[in-house]
């Protein structure tokens, strides 16, 4: 009761604020219609498979799943749910699925009315979307739930005395695949016994990615037989340390995906950069440009296929690390800021010398300098990183296995 009432003064605040904030408006106009949306798509007697992601982050990482279940049992529906307009966006014509959609509001009365237009069979909730009434009222209708790619750290409410309302939530999920022994032993703490510990569906997806070997035409001849440097899903506070560097390097080509492409993050890299660039929408783009700024969000997983080092974001500020695994699949070397220990992959590569991890920039421009001038050791570090993801791959298989849909 006291959840829902935040909520809705959650909600009363997020329509005030949408009067003059267009983020606001656009997350509550993208949610009009959804029911009716699913009520045309959907028929109430059909099996579905309902696969809920935050954003594009997790849809990648629920992506080998939804397409073993589409292409190998064709008497169900797939539903595919985000929270996030990126992931939608994106996303929304997906063609592995039957439907995609906004999730409603975690509101007792939406939740309910959107499960109102079709039956789930299963609920797939991947990482970390454990809204409190999307899995009472999914429960409530007899749906299994299976939570997966989830990890857990012990500062998370769930294993605070006072988070005893999460912890029942998370007591009603079936069961839950999840990444590593320390987040089962977690929730063996509170009494939730019901976990395999598989491993992160990242690596399959990015094994995947790595044998379909998408061709990006421009981007190849943008690298032309230059050595190219990618760096991926970068936030200002990375940016402050690597722009000032950038004309320092000879010879080498660029590629810069800005984690949000937005007027705000373009505008600085391009007034923070002197070297001539083109933009990766752009229908003038020239192979001679230096560096290549991709202002769109769907495309870098394949673009790291072009790189000979990569640069991952977020490790130089608090946002967390981004995905290490989607580069270092390619054979490459990897370098990151310092903040990455939330990141249990990134951790370990570092310490397997797979991964670099840089506090400054000059620590970046020796790094990268020593990297350029050094092939042997570039290659060994790429060795090092793709053996760990083949060893760290195969959760899918255990998680379909343990499912045994029939």
């Amino acid at each position: 009761m006291i959840y829902n009432l935040l909520i809705s003064i959650l909600l009363f605040f997020l329509k005030f604020v949408s009067i003059f904030n267009l983020r606001a408006k656009t997350l509550i106009n993208t949610r009009n219609n959804i029911n009716q949306k699913l009520s045309n798509n959907i028929k109430k007697k059909d099996k579905v498979l309902w696969f809920h992601c935050s954003s594009l982050g997790e849809f990648e990482q629920a992506r080998p799943l939804i397409d073993y279940y589409f292409n190998n049992f064709s008497e169900y529906k797939i539903l595919i749910t985000f929270f996030s307009q990126s992931g939608y966006d994106i996303q929304k014509n997906y063609k592995n699925a039957h439907i995609v959609s906004y999730l409603p509001f975690d509101k007792k009365n939406k939740i309910k009315n959107f499960l109102d237009c079709f039956k789930p069979k299963i609920l797939f909730l991947i990482k970390y979307e454990f809204w409190p009434e999307l899995i009472n009222q999914t429960k409530k209708r007899k749906v299994k739930i299976y939570s997966i790619s989830s990890v857990f750290r012990k500062n998370q409410i769930y294993f605070k005395i006072y988070g005893l309302f999460f912890k029942k939530v998370l007591r009603k999920i079936d069961h839950f695949f999840l990444n590593d022994l320390s987040s089962s032993n977690l929730l063996k703490d509170i009494g939730i016994l019901n976990t395999s510990v598989v491993g992160n569906t990242k690596f399959d997806r990015a094994l995947k990615i790595l044998s379909n070997n998408t061709e990006i035409e421009y981007v190849s001849k943008f690298k032309s037989n230059k050595m190219c440097l990618v760096l991926g899903s970068v936030w200002k506070k990375d940016l402050e340390i690597i722009l000032k560097n950038l004309n320092e390097l000879k010879n080498l080509k660029i590629i810069i995906a800005p984690h949000k492409p937005d007027k705000e993050h373009l505008d600085y890299i391009t007034k923070n950069i002197n070297s001539n660039y083109s933009l990766f929408s752009s229908k003038k783009k020239s192979f001679k440009s230096k560096i290549l700024i991709v202002d769109n969000v769907g495309s870098l997983n394949k673009i790291y296929k072009y790189a000979d080092i990569a640069y991952v974001g977020g490790g130089m500020g608090k946002s967390g690390i981004h995905n290490t695994i989607e580069p270092a699949v390619y054979k490459i070397p990897v370098i990151v800021g310092k903040n990455f220990l939330k990141d249990n992959d990134t951790k370990e590569l570092v310490d397997l010398k797979g991964i670099v991890s840089i506090q400054n920039s000059n620590e970046f421009i020796d790094t990268l300098n020593f990297l350029i001038k050094n092939k042997k050791n570039r290659n060994k570090m790429g060795v090092i990183n793709y053996k760990y993801i083949l060893s760290k791959s195969g959760s899918v298989e255990k998680i379909i296995n343990k499912i045994n849909l029939k």
